[in-house]
């Protein structure tokens, strides 16, 4: 988290990747993962609650290991510090939607 603070600090906007980008992650991260993972979970037979948790798992955010990779072999680490940050940010509202949405 140090890192990511630090890195952060440094960029001159706090979405250092642009509003557009942040914004198709983000749809990307909350809607079509869960979805891939509701799909994946269905083709290998998981049924009732054990499946809902695992929609909900998959809108959970994402860690910190993938910035530190990303930020190490400078592969858009820019990208991936909006994605934590925000991220994280927006997981609590939604993974509550979710949770209310599949009724467990």
């Amino acid at each position: 988290m140090f890192s990511l603070g630090l890195f952060m600090a440094l960029q001159p906007r706090i979405i250092a990747c642009g509003n557009r980008m942040a914004v198709y992650g983000m749809l990307a991260r909350f809607l079509a993962g869960p979805a891939v993972m509701a799909v994946a979970s269905i083709g290998v037979g998981l049924r009732g609650t054990v499946l809902k948790l695992s929609i909900v798992q998959a809108a959970l955010p994402q860690g910190i290991v993938p910035f530190v990779f990303a930020r190490e072999y400078d592969l858009h680490p820019d990208v991936l510090s909006t994605a934590v940050i925000f991220g994280m940010i927006v997981s609590l509202p939604i993974t509550i939607l979710y949770y209310i949405f599949l009724g467990l």
